[in-house]
């Protein structure tokens, strides 16, 4: 008989499972209880934490200036409306993205970015990586970006009640763009803030490293918020509305140039509106933390041919959902339950194909989930976190090609991590994490073309990770090793062209195997670090590629540096980053060349000549590399051997100027 040993991740949850186990029938001693379960000084890698400073600091507009220089991270599409994330080789529609805990689910058309954001109006974006805690919400397969915006606190200085800030940015390469951001805030009494602000964006198409416009990749931004905070005794609430509007001139597929001389120049519409509502009350009860987050969020596209009119695409994404929690600290142990909601709803049509009005969809959807999370800090030196959540969901196809359709699905996905400082500053960690989606809304543009025939199974992820950390006298080492699989990935298969174009369908169990790695040292002066990331992505054994829209992609092993020095003799600070992505491999097609190397460097300063008054300096690519992103759709094969997708832009000089009142 053949000896089967498990594999490194079975092991993994065994172990993991079998300590927590143990350590839970240990006695607890209250007398050593903390009132602080847990401080993490550094997120690991993966675990991004990006602030309103970073953001400021590198004069980031679109998601490539706020995210490709980050470990784990790559962002593609060239054209800004195209641009996506991929967050270890896997696209972000697997990702649960909150705006002040506003959920934004599924996406608009499979071509565009599906995320918009703001960065002058963001305090700070977190990403926890991977199918994680209890917590994260329903359908976080790949895990959670949360961004939360600034409010008037954030932005008055100490001496202030009433401020203002106004800042003007110009940007240089191609046909040039210019921004103009601005916002009012104040203090109505010492415990409630108000600030609305405005930011307006015009972008002139780009040139690549070679000197060349690839394509249309003009846009042109509009867009605001408002926020309401405060608090009162142990009460605290805030109230927040963000309308983002993008316009552009593209082809009607925006990541894509006219490879084949079919795709007509089109009008691109794109919009998001958020509200959301976040209500707590603590009044000091060790039992008592209360936490309510009630949304609104609709987004919406258009995609319209510049030489007939007609309406390539068009759709409306809603969702309106609460998550009510409490979190209760029970000796060493700080325990977060609660109940979540959300339902989603999409109209939308299409003329992608013949013959003309081909479909058209309404759909709904609805998830519930009861959740549970446990913090214990068992000693000093060894905390562990456990829970489970219960998602329950519920898709309907209301009217258009998916009429009909009734698919329900529920699941309860455990995790489980342990983190133990073995001596002084050096931290071992290991998790194990499940994770459910049900069947759900997938995208608007295709809900209109592809047909749900109801024999869908739901997606299930499950995580493992095992990091290392130490940090001692200002040098740190920081690594995580991962390995992550979806079963059952629901996708689109192509039947047609009639009677029926196609189905969505489970196409097969994804894979990702890989690690992130940083060393560094920061001094009160100067930061410096050196990082690596690799993610092997797979489908059924076979390495993603560029057509595996909504999934992901194959990306090079890539290396980044980073360096910040403070001259604040002078109140200014200086910047340098530096990608380099190792050649891939490309499996799209047999006679598909490999995804070539680059190396990226770009440089930045702020200087602040007098108090409230910045101006700033960056240049981004700055050896004029011509390259293409390797999470760029780039290489098709086939009957057109060439490159389809948007190279990266060339230099580009970004002067700023900033002012507080």
């Amino acid at each position: 008989m053949k000896l089967r040993f498990p594999t490194p991740r079975q092991l993994s949850a065994a172990l993991l499972l079998v300590h927590a186990t143990v350590l839970f029938a240990a006695e607890t001693d209250e007398t050593d209880y903390i009132e602080t379960i847990l401080v993490v000084g550094e997120r690991e890698p993966g675990n991004l934490l990006l602030n309103a400073e970073a953001l400021r600091r590198t004069q980031a507009t679109t998601l490539e200036d706020m995210f490709s220089n980050e470990s784990t991270i790559a962002v593609g599409g060239g054209s800004a409306l195209a641009q996506k994330i991929y967050v270890r080789g896997f696209e972000d529609v697997m990702l649960n993205v909150t705006v002040d805990g506003a959920q934004s689910p599924g996406e608009l058309y499979h071509h565009q970015s599906r995320v918009q954001l703001e960065s002058e109006f963001i305090k700070y974006v977190e990403l926890d990586a991977g199918a994680g805690a209890a917590t994260n919400g329903a359908g976080a397969l790949t895990g959670t970006m949360r961004t939360t915006l600034k409010d008037a606190f954030d932005l008055l200085e100490p001496d202030q009640n009433v401020g203002a800030f106004l800042k003007g940015t110009g940007r240089f390469n191609g046909d040039d763009g210019e921004e103009y951001t601005g916002a009012v805030y104040g203090q109505l009494s010492e415990q409630l803030g108000i600030v609305a602000g405005y930011s307006y964006q015009d972008r002139g198409d780009y040139e690549d490293g070679n000197g060349d416009v690839p394509g249309p990749s003009s846009y042109e931004r509009n867009r605001g918020f408002a926020k309401i905070s405060g608090s009162s005794d142990a009460h605290s609430y805030a109230f927040s509305y963000e309308k983002l509007d993008d316009e552009g001139e593209t082809f009607e597929r925006p990541n894509l140039v006219n490879f084949a001389g079919t795709y007509e120049f089109s009008d691109q519409e794109m919009s998001r509106e958020t509200f959301a509502v976040n209500y707590g009350y603590a009044p000091g009860e060790d039992w008592l933390d209360l936490g309510v987050t009630v949304y609104y969020n609709s987004t919406d596209f258009r995609v319209q041919r510049q030489n007939s009119d007609i309406i390539y695409g068009e759709g409306a994404f809603e969702s309106t959902g609460f998550d009510f929690r409490n979190t209760s600290r029970l000796g060493r142990h700080s325990v977060t339950y609660g109940v979540d909601y959300r339902r989603d709803e999409v109209s939308s049509a299409q003329n992608a194909t013949p013959p003309f009005a081909w479909g058209d969809t309404e759909q709904s959807a609805s998830v519930t989930g009861l959740y549970v999370q446990d913090n214990w800090q068992i000693t000093d030196t060894v905390d562990v976190s456990f829970g489970a959540r219960y998602d329950d969901y519920q898709f309907d196809g209301d009217g258009g090609v998916s009429a009909g359709v009734d698919i329900s699905d529920s699941r309860v996905s455990p995790n489980v991590g342990i983190t133990w400082e073995a001596i002084e500053g050096l931290t071992l960690r290991a998790s194990y994490a499940e994770a459910f989606r049900g069947v759900a809304i997938r995208e608007a543009f295709f809900s209109a073309l592809y047909v749900h025939d109801g024999d869908l199974k739901p997606e299930k992820a499950d995580n493992v990770e095992l990091g290392i950390a130490w940090e001692r006298n200002g040098y740190f080492v920081r690594g995580t090793l991962y390995e992550q699989n979806i079963d059952d990935f629901i996708d689109i298969e192509f039947e047609g062209p009639l009677p029926v174009w196609g189905y969505w369908r489970n196409v097969g169990d994804a894979k990702v195997e890989g690690y992130e790695a940083e060393v560094g040292r920061q001094t009160d002066d100067w930061f410096l670090s050196f990082g690596v990331w690799e993610a092997d992505n797979t489908i059924d054994g076979e390495p993603l590629v560029d057509s595996n829209l909504g999934l992901g992609t194959t990306i090079g092993r890539t290396w980044l540096g980073r360096f910040r020095y403070n001259l604040d003799a002078f109140n200014a600070d200086l910047g340098l980053d530096l990608r380099y992505v190792e050649e891939e491999g490309n499996e799209i097609a047999p006679d598909a060349p490999p995804k070539d190397a680059y190396f990226v460097a770009s440089l930045y300063t702020n200087w602040r000549p007098v108090e409230r008054v910045t101006l700033a300096l960056a240049v981004t690519n700055l050896f004029d590399e011509f390259y293409y992103d390797h999470a760029t759709y780039t290489y098709i094969g086939g009957t057109v051997n060439d490159y389809v997708g948007y190279p990266s832009k060339g230099r580009e000089i970004v002067a700023s100027l900033a002012v507080r009142l």
